[in-house]
């Protein structure tokens, strides 16, 4: 049966994945690359995420909300929150009118994200580096980093 996506979201556990991890459980792995107080994001191999749960290597965090905003418009709702281990961050996006995600970000290193914010057709969420993450809603991997 392969990892349900939705089903562990909402039993409040994520994949440590390190990218974009999409609805049809396809993934891109996103690496965090930090220079002094530069962040610089390095697109990496594309993967499947039924091809991982058989690695020895592969195991989910729990996830905590810190903060939840819906777009009615966008039909979306739009999670951030923290990982089990600390250093662990997220954001996640869900379609309002289907359980089904249309992506999820995670990171063991971004740190955690306090607050999300719908902007255009953009997601802002914020760490506790005082860093601004921009996402294209739907070209999630086009990531900006900014200093706040």
């Amino acid at each position: 049966m392969g990892f349900d996506i939705f089903r562990e979201w909402k039993n409040s556990r994520l994949p440590i994945i390190n990218g974009i991890l999409y609805e049809d459980g396809s993934i891109r792995n996103i690496y965090v690359i930090r220079h002094n107080s530069i962040s610089e994001i390095k697109l990496g191999e594309r993967s499947h995420i039924n091809s991982l749960i058989n690695d020895k290597d592969f195991f989910t965090i729990y996830a905590y909300v810190l903060n939840t905003v819906k777009d009615n418009e966008k039909m979306i709702m739009v999670s951030c929150g923290d990982g089990s281990f600390g250093g662990d961050g997220f954001v996640i996006v869900e379609k309002l009118d289907q359980t089904k995600i249309k992506w999820i970000f995670v990171s063991d290193n971004s740190n955690p994200f306090e607050k999300v914010r719908i902007v255009n057709d953009s997601i802002f969420a914020y760490n506790n580096l005082n860093e601004k993450w921009i996402f294209e809603i739907n070209n999630p991997t086009n990531i900006i980093i900014r200093s706040i």
